[in-house]
């Protein structure tokens, strides 16, 4: 009987503690889904794309790559939150990279996104999208970003 009661604590704890790391986790995802409402509305207050990426990045871009970003982080958050399923996530990698700015938006960020995956849902995350982002011939449209190695960790 300790043992029953000992492993419904322990088992209680987990989700506790899983539950809690989802608030957060969601928290975190809508202060920079504000943060990305503002900049995508007022792209000149911190034209971050056209900064990093200033050879390759017009600044009336940065609006649109920033709206391919909101998308990517809001699908990220959801694996990992387990409200995207990954065949979900599959079919709207497809359609994503379909429109030539979000292409872009991915060549010009999936090694850096691999290489910052914090859990094996986000290796997930790039994985999907960069399968997406082959298939839909990104390497050859962008070579000039293939030169950074990346490895899906």
């Amino acid at each position: 009987m300790a043992a029953t009661v000992a492993s419904a604590a322990a088992v209680h704890t987990v989700q506790r503690h899983l539950q809690h790391r989802q608030v957060l986790e969601l928290e975190m995802h809508k202060a920079h889904g504000r943060m990305l409402e503002v900049a995508v509305t007022h792209p000149d207050l911190d034209p971050i794309w056209v900064r990093n990426h200033p050879e390759h990045v017009k600044e009336d871009e940065s609006a649109g790559l920033l709206m391919c970003q909101w998308w990517l982080e809001f699908w990220r958050t959801g694996l990992n939150l387990g409200v995207h399923s990954p065949a979900v996530l599959r079919e709207n990698a497809k359609t994503f990279m379909k429109d030539p700015t979000s292409l872009k938006a991915w060549a010009l960020t999936r090694h850096r996104r691999g290489l910052q995956s914090r859990n094996r849902r986000d290796r997930q995350h790039v994985a999907l999208l960069n399968a997406a982002y082959e298939q839909a011939d990104g390497p050859s449209q962008y070579p000039e970003f293939e030169l950074e190695p990346y490895s899906p960790a």
